[in-house]
């Protein structure tokens, strides 16, 4: 099968899988958020400080203290904000006031969503004469579109030697290989002593 008709059948697939979905989600989502249930139990207290904002404190079982708000479909943990569905310790929050949990998952891995990217058809193209190479030889066969002017052999790039001999020492910096001043009156780099400014090297003296 061309690369087309793979795509095509795999489009195909999707829709038809997307029909078995029973909680509005794909089997892929299912699974994680069962596994989220199952650290739920890793909370060990619930408390509710806003009704009409949904938030909420959670505290784990290592005395860690996390604030969840189901309105904004956040968590301090992050995990919420990063994945698109509730984690474990909003699990624990809807599962306590008795939620539907699937309506705090992200409506991009929901069917609608999933439809609309699946709703047009993958169209077949046709094919054009494209020229091909030959590994052995390295001539080009084929191309309706080249002229009989069209050089049919491939040759490696040109690459003319220069004039001389090559160098075969690396090229030093600028810096290296140079002295550096040092002054012998207050011992400071930059300057000799009959230049030197340094009112602490006459004090010291």
């Amino acid at each position: 099968l061309g690369h087309q008709q793979k795509v095509g059948l795999k489009w195909d697939r999707r829709k038809a899988e997307m029909q078995k979905w029973a909680n509005n989600v794909g089997d892929r989502i299912e699974k994680k958020l069962s596994k989220e249930l199952v650290y739920a139990d890793s909370v060990v207290d619930v408390q509710m400080y806003d009704r009409a904002s949904g938030e909420y404190s959670v505290q784990l079982s290592n005395s860690r203290r996390l604030v969840v708000t189901l309105s904004k479909g956040e968590c301090t943990c992050r995990w919420w904000q990063m994945n698109g569905f509730p984690c474990r310790h909003a699990m624990a929050v809807i599962r306590k006031e008795k939620l539907w949990v699937y309506d705090f998952v992200n409506v991009c891995y929901k069917t609608c969503t999933q439809r609309l990217c699946y709703m047009n058809n993958v169209h077949p193209m046709e094919t054009h004469d494209m020229a091909t190479v030959d590994e052995r030889t390295g001539r080009v066969s084929g191309g309706a579109a080249l002229d009989d002017n069209f050089n049919r052999r491939i040759l490696p790039p040109s690459n003319p030697r220069k004039r001389g001999r090559p160098k075969s020492r690396r090229r030093e910096s600028q810096t290296q290989g140079v002295r550096t001043k040092r002054c012998s009156k207050c011992h400071e780099t930059g300057h000799y002593k009959n230049t030197c400014r340094n009112p602490r090297a006459d004090f010291d003296a």
